[in-house]
């Protein structure tokens, strides 16, 4: 299937990203998770491609898996941060090889270390080329690019990020997968100049469940993304209750989610975070809608 032809259901499609795992500890967890994510039905997985391709092969090992073994549906990330051209023809190659057609094509970090992105020699600049290569290698790829409701962290204005996001769509994307936010208004703006622009392809809203005050204040100052006060007050008095912030986290997700859903968004992809337990909660109040 065609990443379009998820949103042609009549109902909003729901997603989950994945990671590839570094350590015995995380492989051994994830074995043990992957066929309880499944379980609870996601139309289709992502699976992330780490920076400076350091999960590559990872990545395209736990696509694969879900592909051939789980037969699931599953799209695997590619990033300009890694490939060169040359490389990048390799890595598609590879990837149409495990059965796997669609990408999620992102421009990626700039590296740890670099104060801006400097693509690799004879690499690409900007996702709309890495898409535009892409279609152009083989057509029958079908490819989601990132879009950022709060504005891409680099970006000088809203009205050149949103640009930039209608050349990746002018290049062959099918739809647009959000990153993460926590105030659902971020979103139907960015919906809103998206439409004010000309975009029409389906946008998917990107929702990470919270599992620590540290890793939403970590990921917050990494991408640009506002934590509404109350939500961050509520984890800072529990923070030493890691219960109790999982409550809050999941509570706030399921309110997010069911706010979407009532506004007709076109899907959810959840950033699971390779966890099952508070996925299968939300899932559970989703699904009793």
């Amino acid at each position: 299937m065609k990443f379009k032809d998820y949103y042609k259901k009549g109902k909003p499609a729901i997603s989950f990203e994945l990671f590839p795992t570094k350590t015995e500890k995380t492989e051994e967890d994830l074995k043990a998770n992957l066929p309880r994510l499944i379980d609870l039905n996601p139309d289709f997985f992502t699976v992330t491609y780490g920076a400076l391709g350091t999960t590559r092969y990872g990545t395209l090992k736990l696509a694969s898996k879900l592909k051939m073994e789980y037969n699931v549906e599953v799209a695997h990330h590619l990033t300009c941060v890694a490939l060169n051209k040359k490389q990048l023809d390799e890595a598609l190659k590879e990837i149409k090889s495990h059965g796997i057609d669609k990408i999620v094509a992102i421009r990626g970090d700039i590296p740890q270390g670099q104060s801006e992105f400097n693509p690799p020699i004879d690499g690409y600049n900007y996702a709309n080329e890495m898409v535009r290569h892409i279609k152009e290698f083989d057509d029958e790829f079908s490819i989601a690019v990132a879009g950022y409701p709060e504005k891409h962290i680099e970006a000088s204005d809203f009205d050149f990020d949103i640009r930039n996001l209608k050349r990746k769509i002018e290049a062959g994307a099918e739809i647009i997968i959000t990153q993460l936010f926590y105030n659902n208004n971020d979103f139907y703006s960015f919906l809103e100049r998206c439409g004010k622009i000309g975009i029409n392809v389906p946008i998917v809203a990107g929702l990470m469940p919270i599992l620590s005050a540290n890793q939403v204040i970590k990921i917050s100052r990494m991408c640009g993304v506002k934590i509404p006060l109350s939500l961050m007050e509520n984890l800072n008095n529990a923070r030493n209750n890691i219960e109790l912030v999982h409550k809050i986290g999941i509570e706030h997700a399921i309110n997010q989610a069911n706010d979407l859903l009532d506004q007709g968004v076109d899907g959810i992809h959840f950033y699971v975070l390779n966890q099952r337990f508070h996925i299968a909660e939300i899932m559970e109040s989703l699904k009793s809608r």
